[in-house]
């Protein structure tokens, strides 16, 4: 499957207004398309992506002028991190019908997930001239300037999305990301608590808020408190590595060595292929005397470290 590239994209939403003035396709019968379609919104609705993703491309193999079923395609394919092909599938709704701010927002997405974060602020910025009242834009904004570390613009966006976007708990957390990015811990403390209270009567709360206040308390030496939310923390996501390597670092500091270590394990045993935790461990391991494991530990940090400095060959 050949990749579209950025330019290729543009240039088949410019061909939207030649499609336009042309005869209209032959339209399946109505009863057809709405029944499959209808089948592919439901299985999207229940996150069953790759069957809507079946659907959908044997829709379009027979009718490949419907726009919205390439547009559903090429969603299913983004929820599959499937980028090049969303793009390609987002490429031809365009050159059906003008494709709308919500899409352009996937298509940064899928930007997002290529990491070419250039093309990703540009479709988000085109996104936002067609409609500039949309939080969702304003938020993904801010992500691709944090990620660019253009921090001012981030928080900048985050704020212009809580503005639309009342109570955000993710806009007010990534708020705090762009403020400690800026060096205004304490600011970046407050966003982080405001983002905990907003979210604390929800039955499915964000474990983000907790894990990043629990990080600063960390570094500030205020561990007892950063261990009551990193705990929070790991009982909402149990499968984050993060959390676990925050908490290692807490005992590391208390110390004890022994729940240090199980921390590490926990965090290694989910990333196994993470050096600088297989480091950590053998770090636990040295000040338990445990000189043998230590050295296997440091000896797999070098050689995860090697393998991802090699290039690539092809």
């Amino acid at each position: 499957m050949l990749f579209v590239p950025a330019v290729l994209l543009r240039a088949a939403f410019a061909y939207a207004a030649l499609f336009a003035q042309l005869p209209a396709a032959p339209q399946p019968a109505a009863g057809v398309a709405d029944a499959a379609l209808a089948e592919a919104r439901r299985l999207m609705d229940a996150g069953q992506f790759e069957r809507a993703a079946a659907v959908l491309s044997g829709f379009v193999a027979e009718e490949p002028k419907s726009a919205a079923a390439h547009r559903m395609l090429a969603y299913s394919y983004l929820r599959l991190d499937d980028p090049k092909r969303s793009l390609e599938e987002y490429t031809l709704a365009a050159a059906i019908e003008r494709p709308g701010a919500v899409d352009l927002q996937n298509v940064a997405k899928d930007y997002v997930l290529l990491d070419d974060m250039t093309s990703a602020g540009h479709w988000l910025t085109v996104a936002l001239q067609m409609d500039d009242r949309d939080p969702e834009s304003w938020y993904s904004l801010g992500r691709v300037r944090y990620t660019e570390q253009h921090f001012q613009e981030a928080a900048e966006c985050f704020e212009r999305s809580l503005a639309l976007a009342p109570r955000s708990v993710k806009a007010e957390n990534n708020l705090g990301l762009a403020l400690e990015g800026l060096n205004r811990t304490d600011e970046a403390v407050a966003a982080y608590r405001q983002a905990i209270l907003w979210q604390q009567d929800e039955a499915h709360p964000s474990e983000q808020p907790l894990l990043n206040l629990g990080i600063v308390l960390v570094h500030q030496g205020r561990l007892e408190e950063a261990r009551k939310l990193l705990t929070q923390a790991a009982a909402i996501a149990p499968r984050d590595p993060r959390i676990y390597e925050q908490l290692g670092h807490l005992y590391l500091q208390m110390p004890r060595l022994a729940e240090a270590q199980a921390e590490f394990e926990a965090a290694i045993a989910l990333e196994p292929k993470s050096a600088a935790l297989h480091f950590l461990l053998g770090k636990v391991y040295r000040q338990q005397g445990e000189e043998q494991k230590a050295k296997l530990e440091f000896a797999e940090s070098a050689r995860l470290s090697a393998e991802r400095s090699t290039p690539e060959r092809f």
